[in-house]
């Protein structure tokens, strides 16, 4: 038996028919949607956090390595954007944070930087030089060796040292000129 127009409208505004459909349209790349953090779980090596948007009823969870420098970082930046520490990371549960679907998935706003193949080139070189300077601050004997070697040069050695990284720098500079 042929369906009836009323019938096909009747299907088609059924709860999860409506809730597919709108998932559709929000997930384009570059789309920012406010969602709360409904679950946060701190295990001895990992994080987990719950997002759930007020559009869906499905929740998106993200899961942090905390023996990772790069997810540490990512949570910190979440801490952050909720105005909390990484120690208050348990207290998030109940706060808004900004998801921004990146074409594959949804990622909190603040740790797009963070994540391979996202975030701009500058936002990106910022969260780079930040994890380089917090394992600089962790690994002082590194810093101490370097700076120790520099003043024990002799003063010969010192001005071709000089030299040598002006040199370096000429010859990278020509070839980005002219590559």
């Amino acid at each position: 038996m042929p369906e009836t127009e009323t019938q096909v409208t009747a299907s088609m505004e059924s709860p999860t028919e409506y809730e597919h459909l709108q998932r559709k349209r929000k997930e384009t790349a570059g789309t920012v949607e406010l969602a709360e953090v409904v679950d946060v779980w701190v295990g001895e090596s990992e994080l987990v956090c719950r997002f759930q948007f007020d559009w869906a009823t499905e929740t998106i969870q993200r899961r942090y390595d905390l023996d990772s420098d790069r997810d540490i970082a990512k949570v910190e930046r979440l801490c952050e954007a909720t105005g909390l520490q990484f120690e208050q990371a348990s207290h998030l549960e109940g706060s808004l944070v900004e998801l921004e679907y990146t074409g594959s998935q949804w990622l909190p706003r603040p740790e797009v930087a963070y994540t391979d193949g996202e975030g701009s080139a500058a936002e990106t070189f910022r969260a780079e030089w930040r994890l380089l300077v917090d394992e600089l601050a962790q690994s002082p004997a590194f810093l101490r060796r370097g700076i120790e070697r520099v003043r024990g040069l002799s003063t010969t050695q010192l001005i071709i040292v000089v030299i040598l990284v002006k040199k370096i720098a000429i010859i990278a500079l020509l070839a980005h000129l002219l590559l």
